[in-house]
């Protein structure tokens, strides 16, 4: 596998990683990273019956509490409320 690609854009930064069919990853993965929110979009090769199906993570870096509002194929937005760490309380 290849060095990752890492290209800035003002605030963010999109990586690209070489496929790696090996690890049922058939198409490149790209991380878009902003705000302290990670996506990555990526192909699997295989979900059950189905092959080649787009994946999508999302993921909340930033620390300490807060919300996340999510939207799929304008569904409505869904809460996803990042809790205090570490077992803190408010």
């Amino acid at each position: 596998m290849s060095d990752p690609h890492l290209f800035r854009v003002r605030d963010a930064s999109i990586t690209v990683v070489d496929a790696s069919p090996e690890d049922n990853t058939p198409s490149d993965v790209y991380e878009f990273a902003v705000f302290g929110i990670s996506v990555l979009i990526r192909r699997r090769a295989r979900w059950g019956d189905a092959t080649d199906v787009p994946y999508v993570h999302i993921e909340d870096q930033n620390d300490g509490p807060g919300l996340l509002l999510v939207e799929v194929d304008n569904g409505g937005e869904h809460e996803h409320i990042h809790p205090l760490t570490h077992g803190a309380s408010a």
